[in-house]
C-alpha cells in the first residue's frame, strides 16, 4: 500500500502513519473510495476526525488529493488521507484504526467479497476496525434484476431476503453484527459521486447494511484464503 500526498505516490511508512492516527481521536475509512468526494466531504465537515480513502486505482482521487494539501481556506483537507491499494491488502499499517468504515456502491472484486460474502475480506474489515467500530456498505441492487448480467460476473444475486438469511449470519460469524438491512429508494445517505449517478432520476434501489464490529480476532490473516 503507499500514500498519495498531493502528486507524489510514497510508501506507507508505519511509523509516520501511527503518529497520524495518535493525533485524532476518531477515523473513518472509506473503502473503494473512487474519486475520493466521500472522505474529502467527510474531512471537511468533520475536522476532527482523520478520514481515509483506499482504492487501488489512484487516477480517481488524483485531483483532490493535489485539492487536500491546500490551506483550508482554499479547500484544503489536512486531515485527509488517501490511499492505494485494495481491502485484500488490509489490514497492513492501519491495524486497529476505523472507528467508522464505509463502502459505497462498490462493483467488481468488492462488491463480490461482501455479498458472497468471503469471509477473508469481512476478517480484513475487522482488522482494521476499533471494538464497536460502525460499518456502512450501501449496496446498488438493481444489476441483480439481470440474471444473465450477474451470472457473467460470477455473483449470487443479492435481496433483503437473502441478505437477513445469508449474510447477517456469515457477518456474525466474522464479527460484525448486522443491525439494519433496509432497502432504500432515490436518496441514499452518503455524498458520492456514483451514488448519485445511480439513483438520481432513475428507479435504481440501494440495500443499506449497517452493522457493529462485535468482537476482534488477532489470529493472522492468510493471504491465500482471498480468491
Amino acid at each position: 500500500m503507499k500514500i498519495l500526498n498531493g502528486k507524489n505516490l510514497e510508501a506507507a511508512d508505519p511509523e509516520t502513519l501511527r503518529g497520524l492516527r495518535a493525533s485524532f481521536d476518531r477515523c473513518m475509512m472509506d473503502l473503494g473510495t473512487g474519486d475520493g468526494r466521500f472522505p474529502y466531504y467527510w474531512a471537511r465537515d468533520n475536522p476532527q476526525d482523520l478520514a481515509v480513502g483506499l482504492d487501488p486505482v489512484t487516477n480517481g482521487f488524483a485531483k483532490l488529493a493535489i485539492k487536500a494539501r491546500r490551506k483550508p481556506a482554499k479547500g484544503g483537507a489536512p486531515n485527509l488521507l488517501f490511499v492505494m491499494g485494495a481491502v485484500e491488502d488490509l489490514p497492513g499499517p492501519f491495524d486497529d484504526w476505523a472507528d467508522r468504515i464505509t463502502i459505497n456502491f462498490p462493483w467488481g472484486s468488492l462488491l463480490r467479497a461482501v455479498i458472497q460474502p468471503i469471509p477473508a475480506v469481512l476478517e480484513r474489515l475487522v482488522a482494521v476496525a476499533r471494538p464497536g467500530a460502525e460499518i456502512t456498505l450501501l449496496l446498488n441492487t438493481s444489476i441483480f434484476r439481470n440474471a444473465d448480467y450477474t451470472e457473467r460476473l460470477g455473483m449470487p444475486t443479492l435481496s433483503e431476503e437473502r441478505a437477513r438469511r445469508e449474510l447477517e449470519p456469515a457477518y456474525r460469524a466474522c464479527g460484525i453484527e448486522l443491525e439494519t438491512i433496509e432497502p432504500l429508494a432515490g436518496s441514499v445517505p452518503h455524498r458520492t459521486s456514483w451514488g448519485q449517478r445511480l439513483v438520481v432520476g432513475s428507479s435504481r434501489q440501494t440495500l443499506m447494511l449497517v452493522g457493529k464490529v462485535s468482537k476482534r480476532s488477532r489470529a493472522p490473516l492468510c493471504l491465500d484464503t482471498v480468491p
